[in-house]
């Protein structure tokens, strides 16, 4: 693959007009797409997918909760008249100077409100009553009762208040309907409230209750920030008028602006330093001012083609997913910075794509995989989360490999000088024996602690929560006496009457709930708004109880008690007109006309879908009781803030531990495909087990839990260690197959990797938001475990298993020798071939699957040739290339001297081959060596320095065996050596 990007390079270097003109018009592509995609805002979609979870998510986006804003107005003393005087300047001041930012002010009812209110009831009476309501009414009925009413009636109206409640009198004489009226009080939140001068007070008449509107969604942070500025201002001018008479506000916007705010500015104050100090490392390691807008590039492509693509195919992508993605695309770094190192200590570019190539592509293949099994995940937010992040990483990858190169410039005369961090990674960490047990307690110790970690689904934990806030908050609690748990019941249907209909049996339940157990308090319009079907029941059920009655005695009564206090006979024309009425159903819109029912609180419709919101604070009642008595409710939600958090969030987290096991066989698939071969799999994927264990069982030890965000990094602390993993297990190979470490540079791009994401992520800790102090807290953890394992226990266990036993001769460690590895010794079994022991000795190597071929390919011919050595004699092997043959005959001939001749790269590896340490086996790249011995091996491919060959073979030689089947060899015979065999193209010359 890396000739691939090798051609891709030097064709850009070649036409680099051409070149910009193509980034800059893929750029604009790519940009002008992503700009087109639709961004979707909905929290709703991190919760898991499902029947019933699909009705969550339209209950929430479509049904108001708690977005109000209450104003209490508070006194000492009982002060009513200055409780509502403050109230009437508010209210003037909000609308003066926030009319743009309310939608409407509840809590006062004009008089013709009450007017209002009581017309509806009264006009449409039997909608308002029930069993107990009718008993009462047929108490009011009889002549006792009926002559008292009268009475009372002629008293009411001859006092100073009759001029207001005549008109109610002559409407309504026996007085039914305050009967009705009682079903409004199921309206509001608790009992604990009288109107006073048209508004809402408690009874003790120290606190006066306001409810706003507001227009903006608690999301437009900006807006908010300026309508609830000048909210406080007007209440602090109050406050400093009324002397005896305070005012404050709570509602949920002050927490997501306190959220907001806090999080803008502790990630300005944090990320700012942290940039500069990273810049500033950047430029001074890499000596190029513009290295980090060069590391920046192929991520932002890379984000834009990602969201490009996800137009293309899906046309929008949740915001969430984008967010959290632009945190995880911080692994893209990664690439750019082993790229950049690489690069810095060795400026061929051929042998830069060599060494780099297929580390960065297998990393982002299983990052990219890891990020992938989010699809598993049943959430529309964390498969775009998925998507998004795994398109990016593979592209990030891919123009980091082709444009980082081209970017970063070509000056072979500049020698890189050596700084701290070059100092710093050269330290072999793994030979430090106190650093290496610790990293060892560690894990022992993360063993018995990382089952303690706990996954935290309350929400508020994570929330910046001010005290002010909170104690504003607890202040209408105790207001209103609802310091409880409160509960939404949510009725549905396809339509309003539907919706209306199941909210009737729930309304049922709750008042058969309440009466024996007492609720702290309940707000419903089941009592008030009713489904077609109900309606026609209370219809019936007023004809049956005036049926049986005799309603003109009932008239004549009411006229002959009337008349003897002065009464003119029409005086009850409206009431008689009642009783005779032919009742119609209510339509919705017949309810709404009454505006000071505030009914869309309660009520919310579009298109196939309606509900109807019940609120119920619980008081003492345990919550499992209470919702018990709901279960077998079809179309019936509760809506508990706790419990939506425990289960969507507890699902994600039994999701996010399927992903695991979903990402590490993924990871392990690819390794395996990429490694082919088990043991390396396991051992580059075995450090991310062991760094999970150790930063598990550190939050375990500090009582640092998960929650739905940190959970989310942690898949980055998982790319991060996985990065890791893989570079120092291509470090390792490397230094197994050539003997030359190359350690210190894969050091050094992962100690810069560890620098940026500490400064970046980890300077977080200093946030005072506890989300970001989470999230930072995790990612430092998670960084510093895998750094340390890669650095000390993955590279020790490479010289243990590999390195080490290679030096001491022995072969390299495979689950199938596990008796050889442990006994220190070598069992082979004996043929004709050796092919295993041959092979072990490329095992692991990147040259493994060219031994193997060329051992597969040429066996026969080793084994032909291996007939004419005899025992003691010395063989002189020309162009042995990585060894194969040479080690060959040291096993079928192990009393014979055998020496190979290569000038090339591999004889790096050949020397390091563990048999090479067998005591009549040598590697050489001097010619002259040539002349200690008598046999020589000419190989089948073609030779530059023939004539040098010549010579040596005719002063020393007595026995040459030619592979070359094209290869004249006439100059032999000149030399007077014989043909003494010539068969499968192998000639064997001998001479005296």
């Amino acid at each position: 693959m890396h000739q691939f990007f090798l051609k891709s390079y030097r064709f850009f270097q070649q036409n680099k007009l051409p070149g910009i003109l193509l980034l800059l018009a893929f750029v604009a592509g790519v940009g002008f797409l992503a700009s087109k995609v639709a961004l979707e805002e909905d929290v709703t979609g991190l919760i898991p997918a499902g029947k019933d979870q699909d009705v969550l998510k339209r209950i929430l986006n479509e049904t108001e909760f708690s977005d109000k804003i209450i104003v209490t107005i508070s006194s000492e003393e009982e002060q009513p008249q200055d409780l509502t005087a403050y109230a009437e300047r508010f209210i003037d001041s909000v609308h003066t100077k926030l009319p743009g930012f309310i939608e409407n002010i509840q809590g006062k009812v004009p008089d013709e409100g009450v007017r209002e209110i009581y017309n509806f009831v009264y006009q449409n009476l039997p909608f308002f009553l029930n069993e107990k309501d009718y008993r009462e009414i047929k108490e009011k009925l009889s002549d006792t009762a009926i002559a008292k009413q009268i009475k009372e009636d002629y008293r009411s109206i001859i006092s100073p208040t009759g001029i207001v409640t005549k008109n109610f009198i002559f409407q309504d004489p026996l007085s039914l309907g305050p009967i009705g009226l009682e079903k409004l009080r199921e309206l509001q939140i608790g009992d604990n409230y009288l109107l006073y001068n048209n508004y809402l007070l408690t009874k003790d008449k120290k606190h006066l209750l306001l409810f706003i509107t507001p227009t903006l969604p608690a999301s437009e942070t900006n807006k908010n920030n300026e309508f609830i500025s000048e909210l406080k201002e007007i209440q602090q001018q109050l406050n400093l008028e009324f002397k005896n008479v305070k005012g404050d506000f709570f509602g949920g916007v002050l927490y997501s602006l306190a959220n907001a705010n806090q999080i803008k500015k502790d990630v300005q104050i944090t990320i700012s330093i942290a940039i500069s100090i990273l810049l500033i490392l950047l430029i001074f390691f890499y000596r190029k001012i513009y290295v980090p807008l060069i590391l920046f590039i192929p991520g932002i492509i890379a984000a834009l083609t990602a969201i490009a693509i996800l137009y293309i195919f899906k046309g929008s992508i949740s915001a969430i997913s984008i967010g959290i993605g632009s945190i995880l695309l911080g692994i893209t770094l990664d690439y750019g910075l082993h790229i950049l190192t690489h690069y810095r200590n060795n400026r061929d570019v051929s042998q830069l794509y060599r060494e780099v190539t297929t580390p960065v592509l297998m990393s982002s293949l299983t990052t990219a995989t890891a990020f992938l099994c989010l699809l598993f995940v049943n959430s529309d937010a964390l498969n775009d989360l998925g998507m998004f992040a795994a398109i990016s990483v593979i592209i990030a990858a891919f123009l980091a490999l082709l444009l980082i190169p081209l970017l970063y410039g070509k000056r072979i005369t500049e020698t890189p000088k050596n700084t701290f961090l070059d100092k710093l990674a050269a330290i072999q960490f793994f030979r430090i024996k106190p650093l290496f047990f610790s990293v060892v307690l560690l894990f022992v110790l993360g063993l018995f602690f990382f089952t303690k970690v706990k996954f935290n689904n309350d929400l508020s934990k994570i929330n910046f929560q001010p005290e002010t806030i909170k104690k504003a908050e607890q202040k209408i609690q105790n207001i209103a006496n609802s310091n409880g748990k409160t509960l939404y019941l949510v009725s549905y249907g396809n339509t309003i009457d539907e919706a209306l209909q199941e909210n009737s049996k729930v309304y049922q339940r709750l008042k058969n709930f309440n009466t024996e157990h007492r609720l702290n308090s309940y707000s419903s319009i089941g009592g008030v708004v009713l489904s077609t079907q109900t309606q026609n029941k209370k219809i019936q059920e007023w004809k049956d109880f005036w049926d049986s009655r005799d309603t003109s005695a009932l008239k004549n009564k009411i006229l002959s008690e009337s008349a003897k206090y002065g009464f003119k006979p029409a005086s009850f024309k409206d009431f008689y007109h009642l009783l005779n009425k032919d009742f119609k159903n209510l339509q919705l819109n017949d309810y709404q006309k009454t505006t000071n029912l505030y009914l869309n609180d309660f009520i919310s419709i579009s298109e196939d879908f309606a509900t109807v919101t019940t609120t119920v604070n619980l008081g003492d009642v345990p919550s499992q009781e209470f919702t018990a008595q709901f279960d077998h409710l079809d179309h019936m939600l509760i809506i508990d803030r706790e419990r939506i958090n425990e289960g969507f969030l507890g699902n994600l987290k039994n999701d996010f531990n399927q992903l695991i096991g979903f990402s590490i066989l993924a990871v392990f698939m690819i390794l395996l495909i990429a490694y082919q071969n088990l043991e390396i799999s396991l051992l580059t994927l075995f450090p991310i087990g062991i760094t999970w264990i150790i930063a598990l069982g550190i939050m375990g030890a500090l009582s640092i839990e998960f929650n739905i965000l940190n959970i989310i990094i942690s898949t980055f602390v998982f790319g991060l260690g996985l990065d890791y993993s893989i570079f120092i297990t291509n470090a390792c190979l490397k230094e197994y197959q050539t003997g030359k470490s190359e350690l210190k540079t894969y050091q050094t791009s992962i100690l810069i990797s560890v620098i940026t994401t500490l400064l970046g992520i980890g300077a977080l800790i200093f946030a005072k938001h506890p989300a970001l102090r989470s999230v930072s807290s995790v990612s430092i953890i998670g960084v510093f475990s895998a750094v340390l394992v890669a650095f000390v226990l993955q590279v020790w266990l490479f010289h243990v298993l590999f390195i080490n036993r290679r030096k001491k001769g022995l072969p390299p460690f495979r689950f199938s020798r596990i008796r050889s590895f442990i006994r220190n010794k070598i069992y082979y079994k004996q043929d004709l071939y050796y092919q295993d022991a041959v092979l072990d000795n490329y095992r692991y190597k990147p040259v493994y699957s060219e031994a193997k071929a060329a051992f597969t390919e040429n066996k026969e011919s080793y084994l032909r040739v291996s007939n004419f050595i005899e025992k003691g004699e010395c063989v002189f092997f020309f162009y042995s290339g990585i060894g194969v043959f040479p080690i060959y005959l040291s096993y079928i001939n192990p009393n014979s001297n055998i020496t190979g001749y290569e000038t090339s790269e591999a004889i790096a590896i050949a020397r390091n081959c563990f048999r090479s340490k067998h005591e009549l086996l040598k590697f050489t790249t001097a010619i002259e060596e040539a002349k200690t011995c008598s046999t020589f091996i000419i190989p089948d491919h073609d030779i530059n320095d023939l004539d040098q060959i010549k010579k040596m073979i005719n002063r020393f030689g007595k026995k040459v065996i030619v592979l070359h089947k094209d290869m004249k060899t006439q100059w032999l015979l000149d030399a007077n050596f014989e043909i003494t065999y010539r068969q499968s193209g192998i000639l064997v010359f001998e001479r005296e």
